[in-house]
C-alpha cells in the first residue's frame, strides 16, 4: 500500500470531512491506511452512529463474523415475517377502514333519510294544519250564515205575520165599528114595520083574551 506523507489531517475537535486533496491526479490516488475506500475513520464513525439508530444493531464497516451474518439472516427472516404480518394486518386495516367508511356513509344516509322524512312530515302536518284551519273556518263561516239566514227570514215571517195580523184585526175592528154603525143609525124597512106592529097587536090581542081567565096554575088551586 502506497502512504502518503502529505495526508492532511481533519481537525478532530470538527469532526469534519476535508475535501481540499480530492482534486489531486487520479492518477496518485490517495488511499488512506484504514482501507476504506480513502475515507478516514470519523466518516465511518459517523456512519456507525447512524446506524446506532435504527432499532436492530447493524455494523456498517469493518470485519464481520459468522456470527454477524447468521444474526442478520435471523433479523431478515423475522423481517420478512414481520413484512408478511403487516403485509395482512395493512390489507385488514385497509379493509376495515374501507367498510367502516360504507358505515358511515350508510349511516349517514339513514340520519340524513330519518331528518329528511322528519322534515316532509312536519311539511304535511303544516298543510294538513293549515287545510283543516280553513276547512273549520269555511264551515264556520257557512253554519254562521245559514243561521243568520234562518233567523233573518224568521224575523221577516214574524214581522209579515205581525203586520198580517195587525191589518186583520184593524180591519176587522173597522168592519165591526161600521157594522154597529149601520145597525145603530138603520132606519127599519116598512116590512120590518109592518111586521114588528103586527106581532105587536098579536101580543095584544092574547093578552087581552086570556086577561079575565085564570091561569093553569089558578085553575089547578082552585079544583084543589
Amino acid at each position: 500500500m502506497v502512504k502518503n506523507t502529505n495526508k492532511a489531517e481533519a481537525p478532530k475537535e470538527s469532526g469534519g470531512l476535508v475535501l481540499s486533496d480530492l482534486g489531486g491526479d487520479i492518477g496518485k490516488a490517495i488511499v488512506f491506511p484504514d482501507g476504506h475506500f480513502g475515507l478516514e475513520s470519523a466518516v465511518w464513525e459517523n456512519a456507525q452512529r447512524i446506524a446506532d439508530m435504527l432499532p436492530i444493531d447493524i455494523t456498517v464497516f469493518g470485519d464481520l463474523t459468522e456470527e454477524n451474518v447468521a444474526s442478520m439472516l435471523d433479523k431478515a427472516k423475522g423481517a420478512e415475517f414481520q413484512v408478511k404480518n403487516w403485509t395482512e394486518y395493512s390489507s385488514a386495516l385497509s379493509r376495515y377502514l374501507k367498510a367502516l367508511h360504507k358505515v358511515r356513509e350508510k349511516q349517514a344516509e339513514v340520519s340524513e333519510n330519518v331528518a329528511e322524512s322528519r322534515v316532509q312530515i312536519a311539511e304535511l302536518e303544516k298543510n294538513l294544519s293549515m287545510s283543516l284551519a280553513n276547512l273549520e273556518s269555511k264551515f264556520r263561516q257557512i253554519v254562521g250564515n245559514a243561521r243568520s239566514g234562518v233567523t233573518g227570514v224568521q224575523d221577516d215571517l214574524k214581522i209579515s205575520l205581525g203586520k198580517i195580523s195587525s191589518q186583520y184585526s184593524e180591519g176587522k175592528n173597522k168592519k165591526l165599528q161600521k157594522l154597529t154603525e149601520e145597525t145603530t143609525k138603520k132606519e127599519p124597512t116598512p116590512y120590518e114595520e109592518q111586521s114588528s106592529n103586527l106581532v105587536a097587536r098579536f101580543q095584544e090581542l092574547r093578552n087581552a083574551r086570556y086577561s079575565g081567565t085564570p091561569g093553569v096554575t089558578q085553575r089547578i088551586r082552585s079544583v084543589s
